[in-house]
């Protein structure tokens, strides 16, 4: 017979999160930033397009984001654009 009051965990490297069916993963923001805007001075001014040829711009009132994802292997490997939507739920800081 064996009993263990209080045991800890063992140690080494964290679990991989199974599928679970709660879809949150918790980010921290790293960056706020207004949205690019277009050249006012037009294609003459020595510019250089880095978009791909995208004529697509930011919405004026949207703001770009850059998230940091601690547990990384929560994210789907083929996340892009074209394959997932995102929507976020801020939430405060407990103090």
């Amino acid at each position: 017979m064996e009993i263990v009051i209080g045991a800890v965990s063992k140690v080494g490297a964290p679990m991989r999160k199974i599928d679970t069916n709660d879809n949150f993963i918790e980010a921290k923001v790293l960056n706020v930033r207004r949205p690019r805007r277009g050249t006012a001075a037009g294609k003459d001014s020595g510019n250089v397009e880095r978009r791909n040829g995208q004529s697509t711009y930011d919405p004026a009132t949207g703001r770009v984001m850059v998230l940091l994802v601690p547990e990384g292997y929560n994210i789907p490997s083929d996340i892009n654009p074209d394959n997932y939507r995102v929507f976020l739920r801020f939430a405060p800081k407990k103090r």
